[in-house]
């Protein structure tokens, strides 16, 4: 996002901290289908129908009108649909931001939709072994693949999940990102039993997790390419207890803004605070039936049953949509960074 798309949407923040209530960013799932079987994702085994093209750009039209100004297209794996590329060029001839989450592997046979896409969230757990254990066989191989063909090529960057196979292996990770030029973000395991199962045999200890937060805040300080905030990473490191994913505590120092400035779609239309609520949020109103403004506007803050999570993202948004100065200007030295790498990248390809 530019600097022009960063003031508009810190002007919404600021309506939203006055009482207003906008979807600023939508995280949009697409589709359950995906042809990997990661250890610590059931998403595919969910298997329910995909919304048709229309419904999704009907649903994309009512967003812009209400104020959305990102959105964050994931699944499942998105490029799964034939018609992603179009769903993103769609989006983006409304005025939004247009993100997506991959892990891969159809980068480089549909290269397309690097040119219809605002940047593009890449999942890389490391170096091959590690990749593999937290994914399946032959998926190291694929989004190494998927870096080749998108370096140089989109605003790039990186998702990795921290399990016991892969969080002492940042410097690796670090050398990754520098040689295909992207910046770098980080999760616990933190999806529920209803996207995620059972990822116990896989959770690093509480001791593991903090020094690895400590040692990714210490890396990003040194120059390391860590989007993530000075902020969170410092926080992130004092959770007591990372095999319980949320609670009620306003531990970041902010309130959750979930269902105020941010929301998510399910597959099938329904609209939800957050990513980690689907399935366990009672009050969650389907797009399809009302129009997405109403789904949106349903939401209550007071029924949420969280006000803190470790899944990174929206602690970020958080800050973010409280105002949070240095939390913001951290973001938008990543953001600047990020293009600067692009720019880097594309030279060296040339």
């Amino acid at each position: 996002m530019n600097f022009a798309g960063q003031a508009k949407m810190g002007v919404g923040a600021l309506r939203c901290r006055l009482g207003a209530k906008i979807p600023l960013n939508v995280m949009v799932s697409v589709t359950d289908r995906c042809p990997s079987r990661c250890s610590y994702c059931q998403i595919p085994s969910r298997c329910r129908p995909d919304l048709s093209t229309e419904q999704w750009k009907d649903i994309f039209r009512q967003m812009a009108e209400a104020g959305t100004m990102r959105i964050g297209v994931w699944g499942g794996e998105p490029l799964a649909r034939a018609d992603i590329v179009e769903l993103c060029a769609y989006a983006r001839e409304l005025g939004m931001y247009v993100s997506l989450d991959s892990n891969g592997y159809f980068v480089p046979s549909r290269p397309e939709i690097l040119e219809n896409i605002d940047h593009l969230v890449l999942s890389y757990d490391g170096p091959k072994e590690a990749h593999d254990k937290n994914r399946e066989e032959g998926s190291w191989e694929k989004v190494t693949a998927a870096f080749e063909a998108a370096s140089g090529k989109v605003r790039l960057w990186s998702i990795s999940v921290l399990t016991k196979n892969n969080i002492h292996l940042l410097d690796e990770i670090m050398a990754t990102a520098e040689k295909y030029g992207f910046m770098t973000t980080f999760q616990t395991l933190h999806h529920n039993d209803t996207l995620g199962g059972n990822t116990s045999e896989m959770m690093p200890s509480a001791d593991e997790y903090s020094k690895a937060f400590k040692r990714l805040l210490e890396m990003k300080k040194a120059g390391a390419p860590i989007l993530l905030s000075n902020s969170y990473l410092n926080a992130a490191s004092k959770w007591e207890n990372y095999s319980k994913t949320r609670i009620m505590d306003c531990f970041y120092g902010t309130s959750c803004k979930a269902g105020r400035a941010y929301c998510n779609i399910d597959v099938d239309g329904a609209v939800y605070p957050c990513s980690l609520l689907i399935g366990e949020y009672n009050g969650a109103k389907n797009a399809l039936n009302g129009g997405f403004k109403e789904a949106f506007l349903y939401l209550s803050e007071k029924d949420l049953p969280c006000n803190a999570c470790t899944a990174s993202c929206y602690p970020e948004y958080n800050y973010l949509y409280s105002l949070n100065v240095p939390v913001a200007l951290d973001w938008a030295r990543g953001v600047k960074r990020t293009d600067k790498l692009l720019l880097k990248m594309k030279r060296t390809g040339e």
